[in-house]
């Protein structure tokens, strides 16, 4: 072999040892470039990307600095948006023909930066250290961003770095517009967060407002149903059979609206989530047939057969809310009765193995059509519009009805056909407890007997009533002097504390609540404060939980609803005037 072969063969050995280290070191970029993927994929905002962009550069490319400019698709100039130099902390940069062409996809060296346009507004000073710059851009449907690498000495970035540097350019240019993506799906997501926060506020303002103007309502719309129902009691006491007739009809009128106002309100609590139930032992089997014997009367006086068929255990004792059962009968026999022209209304009352009250109301009424149904629940939706002009009512029966079976756990059901009547079945679970025994039941009984036995000396007892309301104060008056006590008056809070501080010839309170001066609330606590133990009895026109909680947390001792009936004024009396 000559030498001239030989020459040729080394030459043919040297290149291919080059492209050996060619191919390892692209082989390794794309080893770097892989697992810069994988790290800009977990990447959390853009400043994370270029960060981890700067570490796998670093390994290629010797650089003195590393500079990320940007500017949003609406701004006319850039700024520096990250940077390991503080001399390009805050800078503003033209948008020039060199940034466009990098932005385009090129990768752009500068041998001579400090003459360049792009750099003519650094400081002079900044400018001059500047040597070298290699540079591309990314685009991104947000923003435009250019890197910049910049060097301290001459010619210190090759064709070679250019290359690799556009080799990440890609990688870069996808990890920008998804984290784009994702910052703007999340200020979208934070936008509505707001929205929903704010509506959930305005919302829960509005329910507020509502309470309180139902709360307030309540007490204008008792306040004179007060003086109605109270006159009443006292007219009666004194009035004729005829008299009594059309009192009775004044009476039950006033009831319906109170019926009405109650179930404005309770539909006002079960909407704001303060409606509760206020369980007792109970026997069931008296409860029940005292609840029933009101609509037995009305079924008679409208002329339709009322019949009960009541297999129900007459020795246990269950634990119930007897006055949201009451209810509950209240609105579905009430409801039969009201819509039966003529026929008959049949009530079934079981329980099966102490474990289930099944309510069983079949009427043969007008019946409702199958594609009303589902809304009968609904609040203020009646089966036909006409109902409300034909029978009256508000349309909330059903609707609390059903929530406070939901709340006793357990389930209703609805069967009707037009012209031919419905059926409501009710099944509530029950739990029982084992009654005493004859001997204990034995020990009882003469104690209850005594007691039942046992009138009030009400000629010796001074009874203190705090009213502002002029006509209230008259009628509870007349209603306590003819039971035979002493009634003194206060117009307001602080004239009751003034004559209890003075006078401690009263044995009991009755405080109104809402009143100008000072409320009940207050004078109560004041009352308390002096250590006066007299029983206070709040006179409420407010039905809300809420409310009673208050009374008991000053230290009131009990409380009347208005409109104050002369049944709830003795209860009260007996179990305080002892």
């Amino acid at each position: 072999m000559n030498s001239e072969h030989v020459e040729l063969l080394n030459e043919t050995l040297l290149e291919l040892e080059r492209s050996k280290e060619r191919e390892q070191r692209l082989a390794e970029e794309n080893r770097v470039i892989l697992a810069t993927l994988s790290a800009l994929s977990n990447a959390d905002n853009k400043y994370q990307i270029f960060e981890e962009l700067k570490k796998s550069l670093s390994q290629y490319i010797d650089f003195d600095d590393f500079v990320v400019i940007s500017k949003s698709k609406t701004c006319s100039s850039f700024f520096t948006f990250l940077t390991s130099s503080n001399d390009f902390d805050g800078k503003q940069w033209q948008h020039t023909k060199k940034f466009k062409r990098v932005l385009d996809g090129e990768s752009i060296i500068l041998f001579e930066p400090e003459e360049q346009e792009e750099f003519q507004y650094l400081s002079r000073e900044l400018q001059q250290q500047l040597k070298s710059v290699l540079m591309t851009g990314i685009r991104a449907e947000a923003s435009d961003s250019v890197l910049l690498l910049t060097g301290t000495k001459k010619g210190q970035f090759s064709i070679e770095t250019k290359a690799t540097l556009l080799r990440f350019r890609p990688l870069l240019e996808r990890a920008i517009s998804d984290i784009e993506y994702k910052e703007e799906l999340q200020q979208l997501v934070n936008i509505k967060t707001r929205e929903l926060s704010i509506a959930q506020q305005q919302a829960e303002q509005a329910n507020e407002s509502k309470s309180q103007f139902l709360a307030m309502m309540s007490h204008e719309l008792r306040t004179p149903l007060n003086a109605v129902l109270g006159l009443i009691d006292v007219l009666r006491q004194k009035s004729s059979t005829e008299q009594c007739v059309l009192l009775e009809q004044m009476e039950n009128s006033a009831e319906l609206l109170l019926i009405i106002i109650n179930d404005i309100l309770d539909v006002s609590r079960i909407e704001s989530g303060h409606f509760k139930l206020q369980c007792n032992w109970i026997n069931l089997d008296k409860q029940l047939r005292h609840s029933l014997s009101y609509h037995e009367q009305l079924a008679v006086e409208k002329g339709i057969q009322f019949e009960i068929e009541q297999d129900v255990d007459t020795i246990s004792n269950y634990w119930l809310d007897p006055t949201r059962l009451t209810q509950i009968l209240y609105n579905v026999v009430g409801n039969a009765i009201k819509f039966t022209a003529k026929g008959k209304v049949s009530v079934k009352l079981t329980t099966y193995q102490q474990e289930w009250l099944e309510i069983v109301v079949t009427d043969t009424g007008i019946g409702i059509d199958q594609s009303r149904l589902e809304q009968l629940f609904s609040p203020f939706i009646q089966a036909d519009n006409s109902i409300t002009r034909n029978y009256g009512g508000t349309g909330l029966g059903l609707t609390i009805t059903k929530y406070l079976v939901d709340m006793m756990d357990g389930e209703i059901h609805i069967e009707s056909h037009v012209g031919k009547g419905t059926r409501f079945s009710i099944r509530v679970p029950l739990q029982s407890q084992t009654p005493l025994s004859g001997q204990e039941q034995n020990l009882i009984e003469p104690v209850e007997a005594l007691n039942a036995s046992v009138e009030i000396e009400s000629k010796a007892h001074h009874i203190l009533v705090v009213e502002d309301t002029k006509t209230n104060q008259m009628v509870i008056k007349l209603l306590l002097t003819r039971m035979g006590y002493k009634v003194s008056l206060a117009n307001n809070g602080l004239e009751a504390i003034d004559l209890l501080s003075c006078d401690h010839d009263y044995d009991l309170v009755f405080m109104d609540l809402s009143m100008p001066v000072m409320d009940g609330i207050e004078a109560t606590r004041l009352i308390r404060e002096k250590h006066i133990s007299i029983p206070i009895i709040a006179l409420t026109a407010h039905a809300m939980n809420q409310e009673k909680a208050s009374c008991m947390n000053v230290g009131m001792n009990d409380f009347i609803m208005k409109p104050i009936r002369t049944q709830d004024l003795n209860t009260v009396l007996q179990q305080y005037l002892r």
